[in-house]
């Protein structure tokens, strides 16, 4: 028993020589953060970019044919999803170089990226990737995912600063749709260089019933409906410094019969027995429910923190008017009793300043065309567009 538990911790220290030795530059803090024996503040990542790249030598590029068998569906698992960082101390960027130019390298096929993002949906993490071949494993994965069908219709590139510190980083918009027209999906992937190392450092998506868009900020901005009268909004972020960071969501429900929270967001021990669970008359009542803190799912089976999680939402209701509306006495006493957050709109304002503030965002960097900022979309330029094979 010894001996084989010896054995295997042989083995696996090799492993991580092997793995260290072949690591020559450091790589984002959202890689380190999943790779690392501890965790490293964001200003100890030495995610410090310095020089351009040397020009590598040019390789045929892979055709986006859709046949890239290479190519694994990586399903991503949670494990780093929606990283809510803190510290936005600005990283020391040394003798930053890289120009718009170097990145144009990917998309005409002479540099390869890393992807260092774990949650990207249709590429493996930890592999490189040109940009056909990086089509090419979309094409593959979606089809295996989604519907057999689909395929890359267009791609488009713009040039982006997130977190606003003066410091580029290219986005690529990908649509894919299938031979109908009906089943569009986008898929955004955020590029930055790091020491030399082209990375795919994040990653977003829209797909059916649900729209979703990237501003200049590296802001993602999704919305749409999740079933009838009911619908959803989310606001998430690449950093200054390459990391995934959640900042609110919004589910609503509405004209709802009574202004009440709905059922499955009460611990059940303050839930009494003649509670509205459902709405069988639709009335004028709008329930809105903001979330500033993410959920971990792996986690449902300790209800402690499901119950903790519930209560950091934040409850608005209002009429057809926009009036606010609060609920009854004997449902607030409930609400309290549980610490549940039941406010209005300049309370929400409050709570949506401190998030803000915490995470070094200004409003300007949230603000998307439904809410006047048109000039906050960056600049996209097409850069292929697919026919389906006849």
């Amino acid at each position: 028993m010894i001996r084989n538990n010896l054995l295997k911790i042989l083995a696996v220290t090799a492993s991580l020589s092997l793995i260290l030795s072949a690591c020559t530059l450091p790589l984002p803090p959202i890689h380190q953060a999943v790779n690392a024996d501890e965790p490293k503040d964001n200003n100890q990542s030495n995610a410090f970019i310095e020089t351009a790249p040397a020009d590598p030598v040019k390789e045929p590029v892979a055709q986006p044919d859709g046949n890239n068998e290479g190519s694994e569906n990586n399903n991503a698992t949670d494990n780093n999803d929606n990283t809510d960082s803190t510290d936005n101390t600005a990283v020391d960027n040394g003798s930053y170089e890289v120009t718009q130019d170097d990145y144009l390298k990917f998309v005409q096929g002479d540099v390869e990226a890393l992807v260092t993002y774990l949650n990207t949906d249709y590429l493996m993490f930890e592999e490189k990737y040109t940009y056909g071949d990086m089509i090419g494993a979309i094409n593959a994965n979606v089809r295996e995912n989604w519907f057999e069908g689909m395929q890359v219709v267009e791609t488009s590139y713009a040039f982006i600063d997130c977190g606003n510190d003066g410091v580029p980083e290219m986005a690529l918009h990908v649509i894919l749709n299938d031979p109908s027209g009906y089943e569009q999906m986008d898929e955004y992937y955020i590029f930055k260089y790091f020491n030399d190392t082209l990375c795919i450092i994040d990653s977003y998506y829209a797909y059916y019933r649900s729209m979703g868009m990237l501003n200049k900020y590296g802001v993602y901005y999704t919305y749409g409906s999740s079933g009838a009268n009911m619908g959803y909004q989310s606001y998430e972020r690449c950093n200054k410094n390459g990391i995934h960071e959640f900042i609110y969501s919004c589910s609503s429900e509405f004209e709802i019969e009574e202004a009440t929270i709905p059922g499955n967001q009460i611990p059940s021990e303050f839930l009494p027995d003649d509670y509205p669970l459902y709405h069988d008359e639709y009335g004028k009542i709008n329930c809105y429910t903001y979330s500033f803190e993410t959920y971990d799912y792996d986690n449902d089976g300790d209800p402690s923190i499901y119950d903790n999680y519930l209560k950091q939402l934040v409850h608005v209701f209002d009429n057809r008017q926009g009036e606010i509306v609060f609920p009854e006495q004997k449902y607030m006493d409930i609400y309290n009793k549980a610490e549940l957050i039941v406010t209005d709109w300049s309370g929400l304002e409050e709570i949506m300043d401190e998030r803000l503030e915490k995470l070094g965002i200004s409003k300007e960097e949230i603000t998307f065309p439904t809410d006047g900022g048109s000039d906050n979309l960056p600049a996209w330029n097409i850069l292929e567009e697919y026919d389906f094979p006849e």
